[in-house]
This record gives C-alpha cells, structure tokens and sequence, in this order.
C-alpha cells in the first residue's frame, strides 16, 4: 500500500514498514511541488494547476510500485468548487481515489505521523505544540486539541490573510507548551539550509530533530531575498512561498525553539490505515 497527501502545494507520497520496536519508518518516499492552490478562485482550481498534479500523480505511478493507495486532499480542494470533477479524472486515469478531508482529521494524522517520528528520536512529545503550515492551510495541535485556519503560504502570499495569522497567534496563546513541533515544507527547508543542504542532496534524516529558532527563520528569508541562486537552494519556483512562510513563522512561534520533524500527513494517513485507528472521512 501507498499513502499519498495530495497538498496546497506539494504532494507526497510513502510506504513503511513496520519496526520492531511497534514504531513506522518510510522505505519509500515521493515528493513533488504542484502549486495546487496557486491561481485558486471562484472557479475552482487552476488548469495549469491540475495540469502540475497529473503530471506529479504519473510519475508516482511510473516510478512507485503499488497495488493499492489510501490518498487524501486538503485545503485547496475543500475550498474548490470543481474539485470533485477533477478527482472523478483522476481516478479514470490513475485508478487513484482521493478524499477530501477536513482540517480536523488533517490534524490528527499530521500529530500521528510527527509522533511516530518523534518515539523513534526519543523525544517526549508531552506538552508540545504542533504547527503545519501548508500551503492553503495551517492546522495547529496541543494534545487533543486541534484548530485548522484558512491561511497557508500560497494564500498568504497572493492576499492579506493577517486577521486568519492573528486568530492562531491568539490560539496559540491558551497553552503552556514545553516545546514547539514544526513540520511542513518551509521548516524542513530551513533546517535543511542550517545543515547546508539544497534542494537535490536534502535528507530527512539529517532534518528529523533539529532545533530552528526565530533568528534562523529571518536568516533564511533574508538569504532568499538576495541571494541569485535561490533555485538551487529551494528548488524552483519555492524562494518567494519559503519566504513568506519565515514571515508567517516568525510570528507565530515568537521566541521560542522549534524542534523541526519531517514526517507528517502522509505517514500520520500510512499508520492510521495500517492499525485502523480513526476512520478518515
């Protein structure tokens, strides 16, 4: 089986296999940026976009070999209005079924993925503060407690979401945390810059565990602002959408230190499906 997490902005995909310590590692992992919720409108999704997602969704099928997939879709295509009609495509093309799932369940698997990585790290996950930022999309988790907010890089980046950015700040501000989890795509590439590493040689187990602060957030951003080969570091296309989630960030995780966790929806989809523990809708 394949687990993929078809994202505002990215779509990934994984096995695992089971360890025996009870935990899950990834033996096989997929990643590629597609912009799902860039150009969103009235209409429903960009055709340059849905264009990007099939593109992504047949190398997944040419280079993953699998007889069966659990594959679910977020912020982007809750706000969609065509959304059902371009998964109805997919599946006649790919035999893949994507469900539309809410903030709530992207939450708890995103908090089921981070914690099955942070056992194996021997971290205590007790009192932590969870923080996703996508693409459309940020769902924050303290515990059981989980709120998913309708802004993300993308969204942010193409229009003023502060009002949405400062209802989480308030959010965030009703927990005594210990520690703050950060994963998503513009945490890992942070670390990933910390640790030296690009685009083409990034490594998650060089980034699962590492510690980023406010100061490395505003480094980042500003070296992206100036440096010419921010392709290079970033991957194509990605400088102005890290940018700005350095921006959003910053000011959600103030002074305090991040542990930064590469694993999340996908893995968190993967474990659930495998040991039944929460029925996805």
């Amino acid at each position: 089986m394949i687990a993929i997490d078809l994202g505002s902005n990215t779509i990934r995909a994984c096995k695992m296999r089971r360890l025996g310590s009870g935990n899950f590692e990834c033996e096989y992992s997929f990643e590629r940026i597609v912009g799902s919720a860039r150009g969103l409108s009235h209409t429903g999704l960009a055709a340059d976009a849905m264009e990007r997602i099939r593109t992504a969704v047949a190398q997944l099928c040419t280079e993953a070999s699998f007889s069966s997939s659990i594959a679910v879709a977020t912020e982007a295509f809750r706000q969609a209005s065509n959304s059902s009609e371009f998964f109805r495509d997919i599946r006649a093309e790919f035999g893949i079924e994507f469900n539309i799932i809410s903030g709530e369940v992207e939450a708890y698997l995103t908090r089921l993925g981070v914690e099955n990585r942070a056992k194996i790290l021997n971290f205590d996950l007790e009192n932590s503060l969870l923080i996703d930022l996508g693409g459309a999309s940020t769902e924050i988790s303290f515990g059981e407690v989980s709120r998913s907010f309708s802004f993300g890089i993308i969204t942010a980046l193409e229009s003023n979401k502060m009002a949405e950015i400062s209802m989480a700040i308030e959010f965030i501000k009703q927990f005594k945390f210990n520690n703050i989890i950060l994963t998503s795509g513009v945490p890992t590439t942070v670390a990933a810059l910390k640790q030296g590493l690009n685009y083409a040689n990034y490594r998650a187990d060089l980034i699962n565990g590492v510690q980023i602060k406010n100061t490395d957030l505003n480094w980042a951003a500003n070296l992206l602002k100036t440096i010419p080969n921010k392709d290079e570091l970033v991957g194509k296309n990605r400088a102005d959408l890290i940018v700005k989630g350095c921006e959003i960030l910053s000011n959600l995780v103030g002074f305090n230190p991040c542990i930064v966790i590469d694993d999340g929806l996908r893995e968190g989809l993967f474990i659930a499906k495998k040991l039944n523990l929460k029925e996805i809708k």
